[in-house]
């Protein structure tokens, strides 16, 4: 026996009775933040509007999903039609729906993230795009606020705050069409470019000393230290130790990637710290002598020796795919973390 509803009605007498004008319905577009990788870090590739609203601004390639298609494909086609980019990878970074943000009509929108070489094609303006630029992107917070610079053809700056876990307010559209401002610090922080908010250090080598407190077992500290680290620190790829066996440092316990389980002490950025007994904070690993990649992913680093009796007995090692991810502050609040982690193994 078919199912009724509170109304006695059948699905198909339901959907006969049907009238989707009665609901207002929002229209369903696709905005692509595309980034091209260079040697000084990321590019994001931007179009200036050729056409109301927003006129003139610059702005991510989208527009609206037509009948018939998803609104993936309504992303690779606004894309190729607004800079003539095809074939690309995009990954969804998140769905916009705040009321207002687009001045016309009720309007959501699914956001799209694609990485591209520095070699590859050079994007042309088409369609609803006056032209297209690339601007070299880079972000850092000030006071809670999250500032994006851009750097092209004009230089300008947006200003956000935290709206929750993933969603951001503007505060400042720097002259960004639309919410884009929202939209790029989404696909920044999935594709591993957004510079992380600071640390509470005293808040974390809190949980580190009462982690630790009355553990006769080094390694379980090392490796409770280093989950420690991974949940905590953002933009990183990579958490935790190397301990000195003779000449040279041997992996320990760590969270990331597989990791190179031998480094003399005349090499890296490791083999440096351990070397010379001091904190290396390296904002660029490419540029510094001798520099190992374990991970080619990795962009800038911070190791801290660690002591026993007065003698280095190992290094903290954290990597990330950021560069100039870490801050005299990261350095005084990772070196008091190393002091803690250094009574417990």
């Amino acid at each position: 026996m078919e199912l009724l509803d509170k109304n006695g009605l059948t699905e198909a007498e339901y959907l006969a009775n049907y009238r989707p004008g009665d609901y207002e319905r929002p229209s369903v577009t696709a905005d692509v933040a595309v980034f091209r990788e260079t040697s000084a870090g990321h590019d994001l590739l931007l179009i200036r509007r050729g056409g109301h609203p927003c006129l003139g601004k610059w702005a991510l390639p989208g527009g609206f999903s037509e009948p018939g298609e998803t609104v993936d494909e309504a992303a690779a086609r606004e894309l190729r039609e607004e800079t003539g980019l095809v074939h690309l990878s995009l990954t969804p970074v998140g769905f916009f729906s705040t009321p207002g943000r687009d001045k016309r009509a009720w309007t959501m929108s699914e956001g799209f993230a694609a990485v591209v070489p520095e070699d590859g094609p050079e994007p042309k303006a088409g369609d609803d795009a006056r032209e297209t630029a690339w601007f070299t992107v880079d972000s850092r917070w000030e006071s809670g606020v999250l500032v994006i610079g851009f750097r092209g053809p004009e230089r300008f700056e947006a200003k956000l705050i935290r709206d929750g876990s993933y969603a951001f307010s503007i505060l400042d559209t720097g002259g960004l069409a639309f919410d884009h401002a929202h939209i790029i610090a989404r696909a920044m922080g999935a594709m591993g470019l957004l510079q992380p908010e600071p640390v509470d250090y005293p808040t974390l080598n809190a949980q580190l000393a009462s982690l630790v407190e009355g553990i006769p077992h080094g390694l379980a500290n090392l490796s409770n230290a280093a989950a420690l680290l991974w949940e905590t620190l953002g933009g990183i790829n990579w958490a935790g130790f190397y301990l000195m066996k003779g000449d040279r440092l041997v992996l320990g316990p760590f969270m990331g990637k597989t990791a190179c389980i031998e480094i003399p002490l005349t090499k890296g950025v490791c083999g440096a710290a351990a070397r010379t007994d001091t904190t290396q904070l390296v904002p660029d690993v490419h540029a510094f002598p001798g520099h190992i990649a374990c991970d080619s992913a990795s962009r800038s680093e911070i190791v801290v020796p660690l002591h026993t009796d007065g003698s280095v007995v190992g290094v903290l090692d954290i990597d990330s795919p950021l560069l100039h991810r870490f801050t005299e502050a990261d350095k005084a609040g990772l070196e008091a973390f190393a002091r803690i982690l250094e009574k417990a193994i």
